[in-house]
């Protein structure tokens, strides 16, 4: 299955190194997003349904301000500019009384992601590895949770150019369902360092984990990017028969089989949770 790693022109190479830093950080937020609705759901069900009514309403005012955000990120004239300014500011602001004012819950954990994602957005690559590290402290009881911010803080690491605390910041142990994406990203910083074997190494490991799921459950899930990062370091991963299946997006890769089709329906139940 695999061949020898032989480098590719330096052409090829940077352009896959170039892809990995543009994009790397939103595959990571699609996990968060699907994940973090599926751990949030669980974490409603697991304390009894109880919903804190005030924290709900609170935080719907965050994801508006946030929806206002998204519909001005792609203005270019000034009066646009502008506007995308005070808003940007007044989310940063609504979310930091939003944190302050609620605490260890469920809901500050997904605050903590939106404001990172912003940050990413921005390019402030400092202000999101801060606000993800609050968001890996927060005493939450959930390891899922946990782990999602743990990759994240990660991935924003690497693109802020730490490898090495990135390798570290791995080294937290997390749920068995999040060991595939934890070895991807090891290898991604592998790579970052040129260090082909090792990437090669921990990109076959999450491959071999995602072909074992495959082999255990009906519907057959690929890991596009990880094929294309591996392909390009000389390995030749197999791809998976998706004729009875689905192309799974890095969303909902890491959810177990079983409840990968309702990663959707349970990222909007988790803000506003309901029986």
């Amino acid at each position: 299955m695999v061949k020898d790693v032989t480098p590719k022109s330096m052409n090829d190479e940077q352009q896959s190194m170039q892809a990995l830093k543009q994009y790397g950080s939103y595959i990571v937020m699609a996990i968060v997003l699907a994940l973090g609705g599926y751990f949030g759901w669980q974490y409603w069900q697991n304390h009894g349904g109880r919903i804190d009514e005030a924290a709900s309403t609170d935080f719907a005012k965050i994801q508006a301000s946030e929806d206002n955000l998204a519909n001005l990120s792609s203005a270019t004239d000034d009066k646009a500019q502008a506007q995308l300014a005070t808003a940007q500011a007044t989310f940063n602001k609504d979310v930091d009384a939003f944190i302050a004012k609620h605490g260890n819950s469920v809901y500050t954990w997904q605050a903590l992601m939106l404001k990172a994602k912003q940050q990413t957005d921005g390019n402030d690559n400092k202000g999101a590895i801060a606000t993800l590290q609050q968001a890996m402290t927060l005493n939450i009881k959930d390891d899922g949770l946990k782990a999602i911010a743990t990759l994240r803080y990660a991935q924003a690491l690497l693109s802020n150019n730490q490898a090495d605390e990135a390798t570290k910041a791995l080294q937290n142990p997390m749920p068995q369902a999040f060991e595939a994406s934890k070895l991807e990203l090891l290898g991604d910083i592998a790579l970052s360092k040129n260090d082909k074997k090792t990437a090669s190494d921990n990109y076959q490991k999450a491959w071999e984990m995602i072909e074992q799921r495959n082999k255990d459950n009906v519907i057959q899930q690929d890991r596009a990017f990880l094929r294309l990062k591996m392909e390009n370091l000389g390995l030749t991963p197999k791809q998976p028969d998706l004729n009875s299946g689905i192309v799974a997006t890095p969303a909902v890769s890491e959810l177990p089989t079983d409840i990968a089709s309702s990663a959707t329906i349970a990222s909007s139940v988790a803000s506003t949770p309901s029986p």
